[in-house]
């Protein structure tokens, strides 16, 4: 049985499932707004997540157990600094450039690694073949210009 309207007598019916519908499309330049206006909205969750995928440091340093990892860390970070300071060294020799820079270059390389970087297994550092690229650059002459 069809339901029928007490004021009108006529039967309820919805629009046919086969009738073809009209869609009504959003101007873009509404969307395009709506989108910047949702993208852009600075809130307090989305200004610390954006932190924590700049600077992974910010997630995982409140959770260091200092105690548990220290000695082994400290003991890296010895053995990493034994062997970088003279090969740093020995690259700025074979690039052609003075010592300082290979001191500069391995270790800011692992600074900011530290704060930026996401990987705990991973080498930062100098090596021999950007050295020899680098020396053979400063060793070209263009012209009457030599580097």
């Amino acid at each position: 049985m069809e339901d029928v309207s007490p004021d009108t007598e006529t039967p309820l019916v919805g629009p046919s499932l086969l009738e073809r519908r009209v869609r009504q499309r959003n101007p873009k330049v509404s969307v395009l707004k709506s989108k910047l206006k949702k993208g852009l909205t600075c809130s307090g969750p989305k200004v610390r997540s954006t932190l924590k995928g700049f600077f992974p440091v910010v997630h995982w340093l409140p959770k260091y157990k200092l105690k548990e990892y220290i000695w082994g860390d400290v003991m890296s970070g010895l053995i990493v600094g034994i062997i970088l300071v003279p090969q740093a060294i020995a690259y700025c020799l074979l690039a052609g450039v003075p010592a300082i820079y290979g001191l500069y270059t391995s270790f800011y390389g692992n600074i900011i690694y530290f704060l930026m970087g996401t990987s705990r297994h991973v080498s930062v550092g100098i090596f021999s073949l950007m050295s020899l690229m680098v020396g053979q650059v400063k060793n070209l002459c263009f012209g009457q210009f030599c580097l």
